[in-house]
């Protein structure tokens, strides 16, 4: 539907903010097809139903954030999961004891009808139930084996089926959900646990399986925080790893008062600026790429009126845009359940999406092209990227201010003409939980395009059968 969206200051603002968007400063990366994912913790597999080819809601949600997407299976519960066949059981002293004892709150991340789901275990049947699924969404999967407390043997026959059943929708294998927070965890490893240790158990399961499974894909653990153990594992498995990965949450604990939409939505965020550096430099060290296989808004769950509103949407929008412009493979925005962060929630009432939805839908456009960053003025909390595709070229800005927001283009930037078409994410509030919108812009016959406060814009330039930008 057509929005309120006008090329000139809304009558009656308070505040119109002006910006200027230079050129980008580098080469851009291209976004791969299948950059957008999403991530669930591993037990959600205990509910044949839930991935399944006959789940139709689902499958239009997945199907509307991309068509060609990463379906993560992982998180901390992995290591506390039972894969059971018919003829065999593999849960060992060890499995079952840790799974008996953790206490784990990610439970509430699975969906209604796993009501008990610490007896439940994962299946062929599962398995063939999740392969449908993928197929219908064309989406491919990364399957994280229980590397915390099961078995090598249960790793082999588990990747087995899994190799088997998925087939070309199966991306890769990973062992080990955090295993940088493992030292001291007595339900899975020992006080002075290190990366030596992980690469010595990593390179045996990894062995084990590939003696069954002959070419078998893997990737990297999904370290929580530590840059160094992404940096070693990509020195020693670059050529036989598909990528690294680690985690990344924008903020947290949600405990914490003081973790607001404000906070999230604040330019300068060091750890990711860290963690962007280190993909880079690993990627040119070694030439194995990064994957952000899991992460969100807040850490611990998610925080109330922030996670599960608007603000989010435009969070994971800008998350993704700056990632995807700074070289990354993809990102895994974690969920599941009926919990605050989760993209699609599944509740007693049935499947909800989430605002965060939509910021992925938003993002969808971008993939394939080669996207770059802009540059915006200091001091302004708003961002800008530009994305090239064969026959397209689309302008993304993002207006993390209360203030509406007009903008001119710096000389080098190259879109003299006027725009195509555009769209626009947002809401009426930052806090508001139902009704984010994905807008069709109508251009009118201003020169000067303005954003309301807290939203984002797209503008889209075809390119006419001539090879000139349209106006």
């Amino acid at each position: 539907m057509a929005g309120a969206f006008a090329f000139a200051p809304p009558v009656g603002a308070d505040t119109v903010q002006s910006i200027a968007i230079g050129p980008p400063t580098d080469a851009g990366a291209l976004v791969p097809e299948d950059f957008l994912g999403l991530s669930y913790e591993t037990p959600q597999l205990y509910n044949p139903a839930y991935f399944s080819p006959d789940n139709g809601p689902l499958i239009d949600a997945f199907r509307d954030i991309a068509p060609n997407g990463v379906l993560r299976f992982g998180g901390s519960l992995s290591a506390y999961t039972r894969w059971r066949r018919p003829g065999a059981d593999f849960g060992a002293v060890k499995e079952e004891g840790a799974i008996a004892q953790q206490r784990n709150w990610e439970w509430k991340l699975l969906d209604p009808a796993l009501a008990h789901p610490a007896a439940g275990a994962i299946t062929p049947a599962a398995l063939r139930s999740l392969r449908g699924f993928l197929d219908r969404t064309g989406w491919r999967c990364v399957y994280g084996l229980n590397f915390g407390s099961g078995t090598i043997a249960r790793a082999v026959d588990e990747a087995e089926h899994v190799h088997r059943i998925l087939g070309p929708r199966l991306l890769c294998f990973q062992l080990g959900n955090e295993p940088d927070f493992w030292a001291g965890n007595p339900l899975l490893r020992g006080r002075d646990y290190s990366f030596s240790q992980y690469w010595s158990e990593y390179t045996s399961y990894v062995d084990a399986v590939l003696r069954r499974v002959p070419g078998a894909p893997f990737a990297g653990p999904d370290v929580a925080i530590n840059l160094d153990w992404i940096a070693q594992f990509a020195e020693r498995a670059a050529g036989d790893a598909l990528f690294c990965s680690g985690h990344y949450y924008g903020m947290g604990p949600a405990s914490d008062p003081r973790m607001n939409a404000r906070k999230l939505l604040a330019n300068g965020n060091e750890k990711l600026a860290e963690q962007i550096a280190a993909a880079r430099r690993i990627a040119a060290l070694t030439g194995m790429r990064f994957r952000m296989t899991e992460g969100n808004s807040c850490f611990g769950g998610g925080k109330a009126g922030v996670s599960d509103a608007f603000a989010s949407a435009l969070w994971g929008l800008d998350y993704a845009l700056r990632t995807a412009s700074a070289g990354y493979l993809g990102i895994n925005l974690h969920g599941g359940g009926d919990g605050l962060y989760t993209p699609i929630a599944s509740t007693a009432a049935g499947l909800v999406r989430r605002p965060l939805h939509y910021g992925m839908a938003f993002f969808a456009p971008f993939l394939g092209a080669r996207l770059h960053a802009c540059p915006v003025a200091d001091g302004i909390n708003a961002t800008a990227y530009l994305a090239e595709g064969p026959r397209r070229r689309t302008l993304a800005i993002v207006n993390k201010t209360d203030a509406t927001m007009s903008f001119r283009f710096a000389d080098g930037l190259g879109l003299t003409h006027r725009p195509t078409a555009g769209r626009l994410l947002c809401a009426p509030t930052l806090d508001d939980k139902a009704r984010t919108r994905i807008e069709v812009v109508e251009l009118g016959g201003a020169a000067t395009p303005t954003i309301p406060p807290y939203a984002a814009l797209a503008l889209h330039w075809d390119e006419r059968p001539n090879g000139e930008t349209s106006l």
